[in-house]
């Protein structure tokens, strides 16, 4: 496997090319590669690892002669040509769950936000307003959250405001077994 080579093409953690490096994959680490550049270094990899920033298309594919695998450190795979990838053959994968609890949390933050006036009282503070009287919000506790579709987000979001003492109404298209 030390032969296997890895062309990283965005920024990804720390932790995720260090994985690779003790896996035994030799790492390249270019997370700004334009894509005139990329066209160049790719033929010299067996594997491309990108996020949303750098787009894989027919043109990238054909050049990367050695090309197996290409992984999307994310959800969407909008920014590969799936098409070419498969006439190539090329496996394509992404990482669905990696984002789960992030989007989850940012969802909760925002409904923080809003039911205690946080931006607003922010920006009122910035122009030397204190609005403590206007800004008395609500808590969440005992509130009903309606959560449309339970995949993976959903149902975290719906773990964390239940640890609030939320209560929850949800819907999906997929039958949910109780």
């Amino acid at each position: 496997m030390s032969n296997t080579k890895i062309l990283i093409c965005d920024n990804i953690s720390e932790k995720g090319v260090n994985l690779l490096k003790k896996s035994g994959f030799e790492v390249s680490y270019l997370p700004s590669i334009t894509p005139e550049d990329l066209l160049l270094t790719i033929p010299n990899y067996d594997g491309v690892i990108v996020r949303s920033r750098t787009k894989i298309n027919m043109e990238t594919i054909s050049a990367g002669k050695k090309l197996k695998i290409i992984g999307r450190a994310g959800v969407g795979l909008d920014n590969i040509d799936l098409k070419a990838a498969k006439e190539a053959g090329v496996k394509v994968y992404n990482t669905p769950g990696a984002v789960t609890n992030a989007v989850a949390e940012l969802i909760l933050g925002m409904m923080l936000s809003l039911s205690r006036g946080i931006c607003i009282g922010d920006s009122g503070l910035k122009e030397g307003n204190w609005m403590k009287s206007q800004l008395k919000g609500f808590e969440l506790k005992d509130k009903v959250l309606g959560v449309i579709g339970l995949g993976r987000i959903g149902k975290r979001l719906s773990e964390l405001v239940y640890a609030m003492g939320m209560n929850i109404l949800f819907y999906d298209i997929v039958e949910i077994p109780e």
